[in-house]
Formats: structure tokens, sequence, C-alpha cells
């Protein structure tokens, strides 16, 4: 039960929720055959999908010069991975929350983007 991987798959699916338009977890989960902590995935998923109207306007409240709908899809995945751990998740620090999501930005996009995951969600962090 490797926690990094369990949070990328986590983000993964939550890339796919997006670009599928289907919300179908177990599904989406039944693709991967590795060892992982389902029931983080499943608890952080569930929580975004119960939570996701009051998640996208923390994000659209954070961002700088931005609109939600032009930030690339794996960006706006791993922001609404960052903030329903910052939010919901107490047994997660929130700076463990933050650097974990900026090392999902470097590995998955680019240096750029780690930089701007850190600065939306350090903000948001400050201001909650």
């Amino acid at each position: 039960m490797n926690r990094i991987r369990s949070r990328e798959v986590a983000m993964e699916i939550l890339y796919q929720m997006e670009i599928q338009k289907s919300y179908e977890i177990d599904k989406m989960l039944s693709h991967y055959e590795e060892s992982l902590d389902i029931d983080y995935i499943k608890v952080v998923l569930n929580l975004w999908l119960d939570h996701k109207d009051e998640i996208e306007n923390k994000i659209i409240e954070h961002l700088k010069g931005w609109k939600l709908d032009r930030i690339a899809k794996i960006d706006l995945s791993i922001l609404r991975l960052g903030i329903t751990e910052i939010l919901y998740d107490d047994g997660i620090p929130v700076k463990v929350s933050i650097n974990e999501a900026v090392n999902l930005a470097k590995k998955y996009v680019d240096e750029k983007s780690g930089k701007f995951i850190n600065g939306v969600l350090s903000h948001f962090a400050d201001k909650e």
C-alpha cells in the first residue's frame, strides 16, 4: 500500500472523471492491478464528489489571473485532489498535501505547473 502511488491513481481517476464525465469509481479502479491503498482512494474521490461545488469554488477563489476553464485538465485534477485533502482529511498535514500535489505536477506536467500548483494551494492554505 504505497500512499504516493495511491495518490497518483486518485489524481488519474479525477482526470478520467473530468474527461469522460463518468463517476464510476469502482469501474475506474478495476483497471489498476497493483497494490494500492484502495480505502484512501475511495475516500478522497467520494469526498470530492460529495463536495465538488465547494471545492471548485475554492479553486476559483484562489486563482490569480486565471479562469477555471483555462487550467489544464491535469492541473485541475491535481488541484482538486490537493484541496480535497486539505479540507477534508485531517490525517494528512497541509504541507504534505501541498508538497505531494507539487510533486505530481512536476512528474505529470512540468516545473512551471509545479510552481502554479504550489502558488494556488499555498494561497488557499494561508487563507483557510
